[in-house]
């Protein structure tokens, strides 16, 4: 297979900078029990993950006729927040990614469907903020969340590069859907989600870990 034009990186950020969706999922799941639903945090990454906190209410209802009170989504990024502060870490082998595209001048971006006080929080934390140069874009900020394209050419318009010339690197499904929708080349990074569907969601690549992720750019940019 011909190698890939890179000359800009969109990395999703829960999942794939800030080792965030394990965290996020217990507490999410531990919400959701107080409230009178027998979830497991198996069941809870199932139904939710790569989705937004705003789709949670409307499930619960359709799915388990639970009526979320108006308050609940507030109260549940208070509890990931604190969450985030308490115990989440850095991946330990992302830093030479990051560093291989400094080195070799290619732009970065995130893209992700979470808001931008929850990214201050998660990317401050871990001390990844400044890293990126204020090319943060959140689902927030565009007119539809992922599995829609919106937030990826958000952010290609950001550093200045075609889409079509940009890595997407996603762990989720509706990212990769999002990514291979948008017309960048998709790397689905394994996570939570199991290679295979992230292949069946239109996974160009497969990286199996951050290791494996760095080789991958690494020959492509070589």
């Amino acid at each position: 297979m011909t190698k890939p034009i890179v000359r800009g990186v969109i990395f999703d950020c829960d999942g794939v900078l800030v080792d965030t969706e394990t965290l996020a999922n217990r507490v999410l799941t531990d919400q959701l029990c107080e409230y009178g639903c027998d979830m497991t945090v198996e069941k809870t990454h199932d139904l939710f993950i790569g989705g937004t906190l705003a789709m949670v209410p409307p499930r619960m209802k359709e799915l388990f006729g639970i009526t979320l009170p108006d308050d609940w989504l507030s109260s549940c990024y208070s509890r990931t927040f604190e969450a985030f502060k308490r115990d989440l870490e850095p991946y330990p082998d992302l830093m030479p990614i990051l560093d291989l595209l400094d080195a070799k001048g290619i732009p970065m971006a995130i893209g992700s469907n979470g808001p931008h006080d929850k990214m201050d929080v998660s990317l401050g934390k871990v001390g990844l903020k400044e890293r990126f140069n204020g090319n943060i874009c959140s689902a927030h900020d565009v007119a539809n969340a992922k599995p829609h394209p919106d937030v990826y050419l958000l952010a290609a318009e950001k550093i200045g590069v075609p889409i079509s010339e940009c890595v997407v690197v996603d762990d989720s499904q509706n990212g990769v859907r999002a990514g291979a929708a948008s017309g960048a080349t998709t790397v689905g990074l394994v996570d939570i989600t199991p290679a295979n569907l992230l292949r069946d969601a239109g996974a160009d690549y497969i990286a199996t870990d951050h290791r494996a992720l760095h080789d991958m750019l690494s020959d492509w940019l070589s």
